[in-house]
């Protein structure tokens, strides 16, 4: 069994030891386009669509302050079975701001620092993390989002005499939903080299009404369901550009960003998406 154990630092001392040069969540990105490198998506009810391991890219474009485009396209390189035609999930709408606002919080955890060991013999697992708790100023909005979305892949179904047959399932339709953003962002000097760089991070959590009429290959199927839904959370790691990093760039782990998501499709029954990428592009 593997056993985590946390620490952390000493945080009064930490934050004695660094100033802050300017605490504004207005500096982080509006925007971004990432490679997805590694993405499982999989409804429990279909196993054989799963979507083992996909590639894809996922972007959102701001368009005015208060409104993006969103988009993202997958597919898989690994897969349970084979469908007819291309397996790909794809996505793309728009995004709308309804309000913002920028509060004070007297006491805001930092990451600064992250790092994992193993024991000896491999039995146990050491995360520690260094962090800072200090006053700061916490951004947040809620938004509005929809569009179209599309995804084909493998169906297996079980016949009377008792074997599976396979085809394909395609959802095409749309999503609307609510969403959440908060974001933090600070630039300090200090610690025991003096440097001066940048903090912070973004999480996006949603909730969409999926409406997805389905078809499937074989024509004697009921395509009566046409509804399901997802709750998810985006987070940005680094969502800030170079320059407000002091001129230095952030590692290929250093851009990363992650998003989870549990849900329901037509035929497929709960679903979870999981995916890990790397952000090449800030807005």
């Amino acid at each position: 069994m593997t056993l985590v154990l946390v620490s952390f630092g000493m945080q009064a001392l930490l934050a004695q030891s660094y100033q802050v040069l300017k605490d504004d969540p207005d500096r982080l990105i509006n925007g971004h386009l990432a490679f997805e490198y590694l993405t499982v998506d999989a409804g429990f009810g279909n196993t054989s669509g799963a979507f083992a391991w996909a590639l894809g890219l996922n972007g959102y474009y701001p368009l005015l302050p208060s409104l993006g485009i969103e988009a993202s396209v997958r597919t898989p390189i690994l897969k349970l079975e084979s469908s007819s035609g291309l397996a790909i999930g794809a996505e793309a709408g728009v995004s709308k701001t309804l309000f913002s606002k920028t509060r004070r919080k007297e006491e805001m955890k930092v990451l600064v620092g992250f790092s994992q060991s193993r024991s000896f013999f491999g039995d146990r697992v050491t995360t520690s993390t260094t962090t800072l708790t200090m006053p700061g100023n916490l951004k947040s909005q809620v938004f509005v989002r929809g569009g179209g979305y599309y995804r084909h892949s493998a169906f297996a179904f079980d016949l009377p005499n008792g074997f599976s047959q396979f085809s394909s399932i395609t959802h095409s339709g749309v999503y609307v939903g609510l969403g959440f953003f908060k974001g933090k962002f600070f630039q300090f000097r200090g610690g025991s080299s003096g440097k001066e760089f940048a903090l912070g991070n973004i999480f996006r959590f949603y909730a969409d009404l999926l409406i997805l009429p389905t078809q499937v290959e074989d024509p004697t199927f009921d395509d009566s369901d046409s509804l399901g839904w997802r709750i998810g959370v985006k987070w940005y790691n680094a969502p800030f550009t170079v320059a407000d990093n002091f001129g230095e760039k952030k590692g290929f782990f250093g851009n990363m960003f992650a998003i989870v998501e549990l849900g329901t499709r037509p035929y497929e029954g709960t679903v979870v998406t999981a995916s890990v990428g790397y952000i090449f592009k800030k807005f």
